[in-house]
Order: C-alpha cells, then structure tokens, then sequence
C-alpha cells in the first residue's frame, strides 16, 4: 500500500471512529493511553495529501499542500479524539495509600474539552478543525466539525470551564493559555453565524486566561527554556498570533514586552543540546521564530547573525537534520533515536514528541525565514530545510499510536497554513 492509499484507508477508520464514538461517559478505549496532561503526552498520525506541493522561490517543496485531501486526513484526527475521555492518570498512588478514581457523571454537559487524552490537546484539536474548516470551506466532514462543536461549546460546558478555571489557576499555565487564545480568534475572526455563537461563549473564558497570562508574564523573572509545555517562547509566539487575529492591546503590550525582556540580548543558543529526548519544540528556533515578531528587520538581521550559528556549519547540524523517531517497536540506538522510559507508553510519548518537533521545526524555519531580506543568504536554505522537515513529520506521523494522533495534526495544520499563507492570522 502506497503512502497516499494508507493515508486515506487511516482517515476512513478514523472517521468511523469519530462517528460512533464510544458514550462519553465510557472510558475504555483510553486505558493503555499515555497519562493525560502528561509532558510526555504529545504525539503522531496520519500521513497527509499529496506528494509535493507548488514550487517556492524556485524550489520544489517536498512537503504536502494544504489541499482537498490532506484537510480530509488532517481532520479525521481531532474527530476520532474529540469525544474520547482523557485516560485516568496512572501516576497519582501515594506513598501508602492507593489513590482510586471516579469519573465525574455528566461531565459532557459541563465540560468543553475532555477529549483527545488532555485539556490543551482537546482545545488544540479543536482549533485544527475550526482552522480546516476556514481553509477548505468545501470540506466533506465540515457538517460533523460543526455538530462536535455544537456538542462541546454550550453555554452550560464553557459555564463549567470557567468555574474550574476560576478554582485552578495555575491549570494548563501557559502552553494551554495559548492555545485556548488562538481558538478564540479564530472564531472572533470569523464570518460566520456559528463561529460568532461559539466566540461569545468563549470570551469569558479566554478574558480570564489572557489576563492571568499577562499577570504571569509580569512576573516571571526568567524564561522558561525547555523543549516541551512550558516552554515561553512558544507561548508568547502563540499567543501574538491570537492578538494579530482578535485584538487585545494590553495583553500584546505584555506579550511584546515580555520577548524583549528575556531573549533580545541572548547570543549563540545551545544548539548541542537540542533535541532533548522527548522535545516537541525547539528552544533555539522557536526564540528565533518569536523574535522575528517582535524585532524591526534592520534589528533582526544582527541578532540572528549573533543568536543562531551558520546553517550549514557543524553548529547547527543538530537543527538541520530532523529528530530520529524510528518505529515504535525499535529499541534506543546510540545514534540519537528515541530514548524509553521505563515503559511503552512512555516510549510512544517520547517518540510521538520528536515527530511533532518536525512540525514545529518547519513552523519556526518559515517564520524566521520570512523575516529576513528576500535577498538574504540564508532564507531560502532555510525555508529548504523547513520543507524537509515538514516531510520528515508527515512520512512518520504513524509510528506513535494514539499517543501522536491525539494531538500532531494540529501541528502539521499550523504548519501547512504558514507555509501556504506566511502567517497563521
């Protein structure tokens, strides 16, 4: 089977899936899922379009287009998840006692996101969908998107998020924070009778979570480098997009702020240290990325001279070659393949973090890339290397399980958008 057959044989099971979900009160199917909320959560799918997309600047790109086909694999993922129950957290006993677990009776009626194994992945996977919907308005599972957010956005679930958002403050702080920002502006910013329903619904919540993001940024002393959830960057980066969609001035002030305060006097990033073993994001890039936001072109052009090493020196090969993942039933190697835990599942985890990292690799090469002069050595190199990751994420997006279809395809969106469009607003 060919990789465009095994796409679409995989999109109609998992829209089967999608459309005889189990109750959402049954939690089976996710009982050998990776723990829920965990930073080893993230993950892999589906394969999807075409085999090149239209020439750039003169080069072929070898990554999918954002066409017909690839929307329709694309979405499948978020609809086979999105009524799924996050698996119970297996890490919880105490020290002696056993801790057990309940799940709440009638959660669907007072919970939006609560499926897709946790809360920012559910919201994430969620905004893959409204995205799609957006860009392929002739989208053939358009009318079951519509009717799953029907389902979830009710006044009484998003009334029930807002609750226990308002108790838990420092709940999916900032990774979920920006992803619940960018779901919001995509329905602010669109003409639609139900996007404008869905975003009234929204605006509470997201009001709470812009201002507890502003206060956090206010008060954070040092970034946050890491290469998963917490990471800073990603979460300023993410969320200006959503200030670029839906105005928030304050909020952008901060954001802007915030990435000056922290990154524009950083010089020569630690490239040798990346990928860590279950990164989903590049710190080096993804600072890079951001900064291309919020820096002039003439102030740019310097800093990444001093911030990122020559792409093609030895410096930067560790950002040039994309993360090894390897089946899911290799064993480590030596050579930098995926490093298990003590278990498979946390081996999928892993695993289904570093395909991810090709997605957000390639989102932050095109960004970086479109900052610079058009005549700038090193843009097209860079919007090259963009392209070939992109394809190293698409041609492993099923070698992780449920552990990377639950969320990727929201990343290979993301990244299909900018690379059609240059921007994701």
């Amino acid at each position: 089977m060919n990789r465009a057959h095994h796409l679409m044989a995989t999109s109609a099971v998992l829209l089967a899936f999608a459309c005889t979900a189990d109750a959402p009160g049954n939690n089976s199917p996710a009982g050998n899922e990776p723990a829920a909320g965990s930073d080893s959560a993230p993950g892999n799918e589906p394969a999807a379009g075409s085999d090149s997309a239209p020439a750039r600047d003169g080069v072929a790109d070898t990554a999918p287009a954002l066409d017909l086909e690839t929307a329709l694999a694309l979405a499948a993922m978020p609809l086979s998840c999105v009524d799924r129950p996050h698996a119970l957290r297996p890490d919880r006993a105490g020290y002696l006692d056993d801790i057990t677990y309940a799940r709440r009776r009638g959660f669907e009626q007072d919970r939006a996101f609560y499926g897709c194994w946790d809360w920012h992945s559910a919201v994430n996977s969620t905004w893959a969908m409204v995205r799609l919907m957006k860009e392929v308005p002739e989208l053939s599972v358009a009318p079951l998107i519509r009717e799953k957010l029907r389902d979830h956005l009710s006044e009484a679930a998003m009334a029930g998020e807002l609750q226990y958002l308002t108790d838990n403050p420092s709940f999916e702080r900032p990774y979920g924070w920006a992803w619940l920002l960018l779901l919001h502006a995509e329905f602010a910013s669109w003409d639609d009778p139900d996007a404008a329903t869905w975003g009234e619904r929204l605006t509470p919540v997201t009001d709470l979570v812009a201002e507890r993001l502003s206060d956090y940024l206010a008060e954070l002393e040092t970034p946050v480098r890491t290469g998963v959830h917490p990471n800073t960057a990603f979460a300023i980066a993410m969320s200006l997009q959503a200030t670029a969609m839906a105005e928030r001035p304050e909020l952008e002030e901060i954001l802007r702020d915030a990435a000056v305060r922290f990154f524009a006097g950083d010089r020569g990033c630690p490239t040798a240290y990346e990928p860590g073993r279950s990164d989903f994001v590049s710190p080096c890039l993804e600072e890079a990325a951001l900064m291309a936001m919020v820096m002039e072109q003439a102030e740019y052009v310097p800093w990444l001279g001093n911030f990122l090493p020559p792409i093609d020196s030895d410096d930067f090969a560790n950002l040039r070659n994309p993360a090894p993942a390897g089946p899911a039933d290799s064993p480590p190697s030596e050579g930098g393949a995926v490093i298990t835990n003590d278990s498979l599942r946390a081996a999928l985890g892993a695993r289904s973090h570093l395909i991810g990292l090709a997605f957000t690799r390639a989102d932050a090469m095109l960004r970086i890339a479109n900052a610079l002069p058009a005549d700038d050595p090193r843009a097209q190199p860079i919007r090259t290397l963009a392209s070939e990751h992109a394809r190293a994420g698409f041609d492993t997006m099923f070698d992780a399980d449920y552990a990377g279809s639950h969320w990727i395809g929201s990343f290979a969106v993301k990244y299909l958008v900018q690379a059609t469009k240059g921007s994701i607003s």
